[in-house]
């Protein structure tokens, strides 16, 4: 019996650190002003897009960052405090974690509409997690525990939307934006860059006034004759055209500020 519980306790263990490691990429990649990682692995397959986009954070921290937390915790209880009230504990508050963790999942399958892998395989260690402490703790957990923690991690999904479905200007720049459009302000860009998904996040439903011209070839629509003769050599880059396409003004490729864009282009911000 004593062995069954140590196998328990080293598995555990093992899969903490292996979620502490994932994770502390994962905040590195969030905070990194770098665009791509090794776990992009072609269209709809990008950790780089999901863990820049808005929906990696949660009231400003990233959620990367609350699983290195989390998988520390685990760590660290499951080696200095194992017996089976402690197992019964980790199974109930991994399993509440994985309502919110599941509803990213659904944001990234329906909004961002591209997978981080490893950001998946987090959630698979929290359910092994969750498997092996069910185990461990007998029957100190039982029925009415697994319900309520369903229950708890329901809401908590429910509070991660609330939380995100607040963030954002909304329509607050729409004026701005309709602005840019009209004086012939462009935006190269690609739905597979991160940094593009940034500019659209900062616009929020403003965006749909401004023009996107699609550089990369492996997603729907690409103009890439269009990239290649204005020579777009990172996205996204920003290009006052006249009608006949000359150009007017082009800014510095990377996410631009609204303030010089204002500046630019004469646009004038809401207040």
């Amino acid at each position: 019996m004593a062995k069954k519980h140590e196998k328990k306790q080293i598995a555990l263990a093992v899969l903490s650190i292996l979620g502490i490691l994932i994770m502390g990429y994962l905040v590195s990649l969030h905070f990194s002003e770098e665009e791509g990682s090794f776990c992009d692995l072609g269209k709809g397959l990008s950790c780089d897009i999901v863990n820049k986009s808005e929906y990696s954070e949660v009231a400003g921290i990233p959620v990367s960052m609350l699983g290195i937390f989390y998988f520390i915790a685990v760590f660290f209880t499951s080696i200095f405090k194992y017996d089976k009230k402690t197992l019964k504990k980790i199974a109930f508050i991994t399993i509440a974690f994985l309502g919110p963790s599941l509803y990213l999942t659904i944001i990234e399958l329906t909004v961002i509409k591209s997978i981080c892998v490893f950001c998946e395989g987090s959630k698979i260690l929290m359910t092994l997690i969750a498997i092996t402490a069910w185990k461990g703790s007998g029957t100190e957990f039982k029925k009415n525990h697994f319900v309520s923690a369903v229950v708890v991690a329901i809401l908590l999904a429910l509070l991660t939307w609330g939380v995100h479905s607040s963030v954002g200007p909304g329509d607050k720049y729409n004026e701005f934006a309709q602005c840019l459009d009209e004086k012939g302000f462009l935006m190269y860009g690609s739905i597979t860059c991160s940094f593009c998904l940034k500019q659209r996040g900062l616009f929020g439903d403003a965006f749909q006034y401004i023009k996107e011209i699609e550089c990369d070839p492996r997603n729907p629509h690409p103009e890439v004759e269009r990239c290649v003769a204005k020579n777009i050599e990172h996205t996204p880059t920003w290009i006052q055209e006249r009608e006949d396409g000359s150009e007017i003004y082009r800014f510095d490729p990377g996410v631009q500020s609204f303030k010089k864009l204002s500046e630019i282009s004469g646009c004038k911000l809401p207040e």
